[in-house]
Formats: structure tokens, C-alpha cells, sequence
């Protein structure tokens, strides 16, 4: 890689949240790594309609010279369409992926080079820290808990993997070429576990770096057990739907999947209740661990929450169950 040719690229989808997008942006604008060469930044409107140009238009103006803004267009929505609009503006191994619901500190982007000089593997990961408004004080502390992802780790390599946001990826390290994320999971999420797989058929490897948190701000129609019970009850159909695609199907691992989903339905399901009984502040993780175990039993039912069904009136965005792809390996939490 040349000098004149920054070391690594930044990408961020979005899906109209253009004050979301400012804000993610705007936090890039102020890392420490823009004193050192800078770093390619690459925004993918992800609406038809490209309801970010407004918002684009203002970064452009308010942009370091040393990061380099390029913009897409990718009017087909779904989140594999999205992400593979960007890599193909991308010239540089290292990628590095924000949301744009997420604010990253100013030594963010630095601290992820540093864990990866470190520990030079394909996929690295960093926590994200849940940022509510002072308002979110229902369920708060389960609200917390649902958006972050922070299990822990130490910094070094692990077993597990996790979601794109807030990862740096080496793509000359993940074997395959492009496309790179699977577009058949545009609409129910899982194109980065497909290419994780990828990264393990190869034989590659994953590491955590603990100094490179990022901040997620939820959309407030997302604080609402409405919709993450229905992320939670996706999360818990997982071990069922790998075992169903396995070929031949693993019966036996789904008939033992369903019943540990009826048990975990029932025993937090009764929890629940009594919790409720006495308004308890934390009834909701309950009943969220007795929706994970419901969905393993009713895994024939399909939710979908990216894509074209962004833009559909189905407010619940399910659908009944129909034959799709072999998923990759599951995130870490989503068991």
C-alpha cells in the first residue's frame, strides 16, 4: 500500500437518518488519526429516494482536508445492497465499519490500529456502549443491555464474532472475492455472519480490542419492547434455523432446540408474570429471555427488519416462514 493512499476507509450506511448521519460523521471529523494522514470516508444513502443529499452536502462543506468524502446512491434498500455499494469504492484493505446511529471518540479510529498492529487478524472488534436520552427511563437498564455489546473481553484474539458495527475488517484476509455481503439477507440481517464464515472456512482469525468503544444512540421508535422483543424473538430462532438448512437437516438438534425454547419460554414466561405482578424494573429482560426461548419453538415465522421492509405498512415486519439460505455462524449473542 502506497503512502500517498490512506491506510484505511471508513464506511457508514444509511437508511434516512440524516441527523443520525450527521452526528456519526461529524464525530470522525475530530479523530486523531486526522493528523496523521487521514482516511477515506465512504457514506451509502440506502434510500430510494436519497434522503441523505441534504446531509451530505453539509459535511462536504464542514469536511477535514485530510479525510476524503466519497458518496453513493444505492437506491435498492437492504443492508448487503448497502455495504457492497461502498466496498466497491473501497481501495484499501482495511475497512473499518460505523453505523449511523453511533458516535466514535476522537482516538477511536487510532485505538482500532493500534489492537490491530497488535493483533493483525481478519476481523476485530470493539464494544459498543448504549447512549440514552435522559428521558428513556422505562425499562432503562434493559434498554441499556439490548443495544451494547460489551461482553468483556480482554483485548486479544476470541472465538466469537459479532456485528459489523464497530469493526475493522482485512479484507485481504477474507477469502472469496466481491460481492462480499450475501444480498439474499438484506431483509432479516445476517449478511456479516456470512461473511465471518467466510473468515473461518479460511481459516482466519478474530480479536476484540477493549479501547475502541463506540457510543449507539437508538432511534427512539426503537426503545419500545415492541420491536426489540421482535429482535429477540428473531435471535432465538438461530440454532433451530442452522440446524434445519444443515444438509441433511440435524432433526434431532431441532427437536432438542424447540424443547429448550419451550422450557426457557415457560420458566421466564412465569417469571415474567410475577414480575409484572409487582411492576419488578427488570420484568423486561424476562420476558426478552422468554420471547428468545418462543421463537426457537415457532421458528417456521420470518421477521424482517432491513431492506424493502423499511418502507413497507407491515409494522411488525413478519412474514410467514419460506425456505432461505444457510445462514453463517451466529453472533455471539444471539443464542
Amino acid at each position: 500500500m502506497s503512502e500517498a493512499r490512506p491506510p484505511i476507509t471508513i464506511v457508514i450506511p444509511t437508511f434516512n437518518r440524516p441527523e443520525g448521519l450527521i452526528k456519526a460523521v461529524k464525530s470522525l471529523f475530530t479523530q486523531t488519526l486526522t493528523q496523521q494522514g487521514g482516511f477515506d470516508l465512504v457514506i451509502v444513502d440506502n434510500h430510494p429516494e436519497a434522503t441523505a443529499d441534504d446531509a451530505v452536502t453539509s459535511l462536504r462543506e464542514a469536511c477535514p482536508d485530510s479525510i476524503r468524502i466519497k458518496a453513493v446512491h444505492e437506491p435498492r434498500p437492504g443492508i448487503a445492497n448497502a455495504r457492497n455499494a461502498a466496498m466497491a469504492q473501497v481501495t484499501t484493505d482495511l475497512v473499518a465499519f460505523l453505523d449511523d446511529d453511533m458516535c466514535a471518540p476522537a482516538d477511536w479510529l487510532e485505538r482500532l490500529l493500534e489492537g490491530y498492529r497488535a493483533h493483525p487478524v481478519a476481523v476485530s472488534f470493539g464494544p459498543v456502549l448504549t447512549a440514552l436520552p435522559e428521558t428513556q427511563t422505562r425499562h432503562r437498564e434493559y434498554f441499556s443491555n439490548f443495544f451494547a455489546r460489551d461482553p468483556g473481553h480482554q483485548t486479544g484474539l476470541i472465538d466469537a464474532s459479532y456485528g459489523c458495527g464497530n469493526a475493522l475488517i482485512d479484507f485481504s484476509k477474507v477469502p472469496g472475492k466481491a460481492p462480499w455481503f450475501d444480498v439474499t439477507m438484506n431483509e432479516m440481517g445476517g449478511e456479516d455472519d456470512r461473511l465471518f464464515d467466510r473468515v473461518r472456512a479460511g481459516q482466519g482469525q478474530f480479536a476484540w480490542i477493549a479501547e475502541a468503544p463506540v457510543d449507539e444512540h437508538p432511534l427512539p421508535s426503537r426503545l419500545k419492547l415492541n420491536y426489540t422483543l421482535r429482535r429477540a424473538f428473531s435471535y432465538g430462532q438461530g440454532p433451530v434455523t442452522l440446524a434445519r438448512l444443515a444438509d441433511p437437516p440435524r432433526r434431532l438438534d431441532m427437536l432438542k432446540w424447540m424443547m429448550i425454547g419451550a422450557g426457557k419460554a415457560a420458566f421466564h414466561g412465569t417469571l415474567w408474570l410475577g414480575m409484572s405482578a409487582i411492576r419488578h424494573p427488570r420484568r423486561a429482560f424476562q420476558i426478552d429471555q422468554a420471547v428468545r426461548g418462543l421463537g426457537k419453538v415457532i421458528w417456521f415465522l420470518d421477521f424482517h427488519f432491513y431492506g424493502t421492509s423499511q418502507l413497507s405498512r407491515n409494522p411488525l415486519g413478519l412474514h410467514w416462514f419460506k425456505p432461505r439460505p444457510k445462514p453463517g455462524a451466529l453472533k455471539a449473542d444471539e443464542v
